[in-house]
């Protein structure tokens, strides 16, 4: 949701400074199907009952490594430079925390969070975990409180892949 306001604001501001929507169409990426085939791993899980551990981690490895991919190819862009730092530093903490991203405790303290959070305890969000006093790279979890338009956390990763957006946005339909 909170993607999809950024996406939004961007377009509304790079049209108030004179951008136009069909440069969009100008930025020339590289193997894109890597980034679709990864968008489709990333739901894929939540459509399948019963999957292993060891097969979502191997679906996480591959959904990563095929944005990775993507994005070394689409470097001559310095703002999927940010989204691939982004990327990055969400792939390091979930790799560190077994596949699973961990969220902060104060999730627990949101009576509106209570179904997720609950969800996360009981393995069902198994893509998430409460964090701990032993949690590497805490600092890329989910510690971000965002209280509007729905309640709940994200990482540092995550800003980084919605400035890079908000910017590549800015700068093709404004510059180009």
């Amino acid at each position: 949701m909170v993607a999809t306001i950024v996406i939004a604001l961007s377009l509304f501001l790079a049209f108030i400074r004179g951008g136009q929507l069909n440069r969009l169409k100008n930025v020339d990426l590289r193997l894109p199907y890597l980034a679709i085939i990864s968008f489709i791993l990333d739901f894929l899980p939540y459509h399948l009952n019963h999957i292993p551990s060891w097969v979502l981690f191997i679906i996480f490895i591959v959904k990563y490594t095929l944005l990775l991919i993507f994005i070394f190819f689409n470097s001559k862009y310095k703002h999927i430079k940010i989204i691939g730092m982004g990327i990055l530093m969400n792939f390091l903490v979930i790799l560190l925390n077994g596949g699973a991203m961990p969220v902060s405790r104060r999730a627990l303290e949101i009576p509106s969070l209570a179904k997720q959070v609950e969800m996360i305890q009981s393995g069902v969000l198994s893509n998430y975990t409460l964090m701990t006093d032993k949690t590497p790279l805490w600092i890329l979890a989910d510690i971000i409180y965002i209280p509007w338009p729905k309640e709940q956390f994200i990482s540092i990763g995550d800003i980084m892949i919605m400035l890079g957006i908000f910017l590549l946005i800015q700068h093709t339909m404004v510059n180009d």
